[in-house]
């Protein structure tokens, strides 16, 4: 469950300082912020619609094949680990962890690099003045800071509208409400339609509202209404608990403290160093003092050089929707000569707001291939002679 915070101003001229731990508001004598009185950016061009359609990739090998097929990998670009991070309360030192994570890679198996990212939780008021969070200056990260964060990789999560139950300003228990307000916010406001949860606090009833409004997926430290989490005891995730799904419940952990003693580390450090468990997700607050930006940077590197290239690092909706994608995309494959012709029919794909449109296939050929291609432009090609790895990849932003 996620720890409490009492979101919002709590006295004149001063402002509240984050905190998810059911304490009283810790209060500064710091002016208040300032509200932001420029528009957020939105991308320019034309909303693309949802893809319903098909694709087809041919495969030509060098000779005549025995027999050849493609399956999907389990994890997208054939990795074996994942890490899903999140922060919380639209934290506004994810900017500074961005600075780390545009320079921290993987591969896709294929040569190209990609960027390690997140998913940042974000509320839509302040539950004590009703100020749009998205709108304030060196308080939380605005519309604006988001954009370009978004184009590297950061997905928006749904973190409720107000963020507790009370406060002057609230929608109570209201689940529904709270997901409902917040997801059309942020569609006006930055043209982006969110497609995963992290619970508040350890409220019930999120998930339920998450998953009746089309979600695929939410996280919490311990609360999972009636859906079968994945991580039954712990955060330490096996990939084989997850069977296909319309909408799905993890368990994830939490942590502040960005010392060496954090739970990111033991984490991180049993992630690499043996095979109990696949992948995990953690969410924090932030990452507020230099000590703090320093030891996430060193918890970054550490990852980086363990993982050894074997791991992605994303958020949870990117995650999840590749696991969505594989288990309902129709496949199809003919072979003919030397070509293989494998084709993807998007339309089993219920409309749940896909962002990342991404597939990985892996080809089983007794013969090696000689070339790949795609008869659509809107997606990005890749492929590794080697390994016969394939990536198709397609991102939306814009709704």
């Amino acid at each position: 469950m996620g720890k409490v915070s009492a979101f919002g101003l709590f006295a004149i001229c001063s402002i509240l300082v984050f905190s998810c731990n059911n304490k009283v508001p810790i209060v500064s004598e710091k002016a208040p912020v300032k509200e932001e009185i420029l528009p957020p950016s939105i991308p320019e061009g034309a909303v693309i619609p949802a893809f319903n359609g098909k694709i087809e990739i041919k495969v030509v090998f060098a000779d005549n094949p025995t027999s050849a097929s493609a399956s999907f990998p389990k994890l997208k670009y054939n990795k074996s680990k994942a890490i899903l991070m999140e922060f919380d309360d639209a934290a506004l030192t994810v900017t500074n962890a961005y600075q780390k994570l545009s320079n921290a890679f993987y591969t896709d198996g294929c040569g190209n690099k990609k960027n390690y990212s997140l998913g940042l939780a974000v509320n839509g008021k302040n539950q004590y003045n009703n100020k749009e969070i998205g709108l304030y200056t060196d308080f939380a990260a605005t519309y604006t800071q988001r954009l370009p964060l978004i184009q590297k990789g950061m997905d928006i999560m749904n973190h409720s509208y107000y963020h507790n139950e009370d406060g002057n300003f609230n929608n109570g228990s209201d689940r529904v409400k709270n997901v409902r307000d917040l997801d059309e916010m942020i569609l006006l406001n930055e043209r982006y339609k969110m497609n995963t949860l992290v619970v508040p606090s350890n409220y019930v009833g999120f998930h339920k509202a998450a998953s009746a409004y089309g979600y695929i997926g939410g996280s919490s430290q311990g609360t999972f209404d009636d859906f079968v989490q994945i991580g039954k005891y712990n955060p330490k995730n096996k990939l084989s608990d997850i069977k296909p799904f319309n909408y799905l419940a993890i368990r994830r952990a939490f942590s502040d403290d960005w010392s060496n003693n954090g739970a990111q580390w033991e984490l991180a450090n049993s992630l690499f160093t043996g095979n109990t468990f696949d992948f995990f997700e953690i969410g924090t607050h932030g990452i507020k003092d230099p000590k703090a930006v320093q030891n996430f940077n060193q918890w970054i590197d550490n990852i980086v050089l363990k993982a050894k290239d074997v791991a992605i690092f994303c958020s949870l909706r990117e995650f999840l929707e590749y696991q969505y994608i594989k288990d309902h995309v129709i496949k199809k494959e003919t072979i003919a000569g030397k070509t293989l012709t494998i084709s993807l029919d998007y339309a089993a794909v219920l409309n749940k707001n896909i962002s990342w449109y991404d597939l990985s296939l892996l080809v089983n050929s007794d013969k090696a291939i000689s070339s790949v291609s795609i008869n659509n432009a809107d997606f990005a090609l890749a492929f590794n002679k080697t390994s016969k790895l394939i990536n198709i990849n397609k991102r939306k932003i814009k709704w």
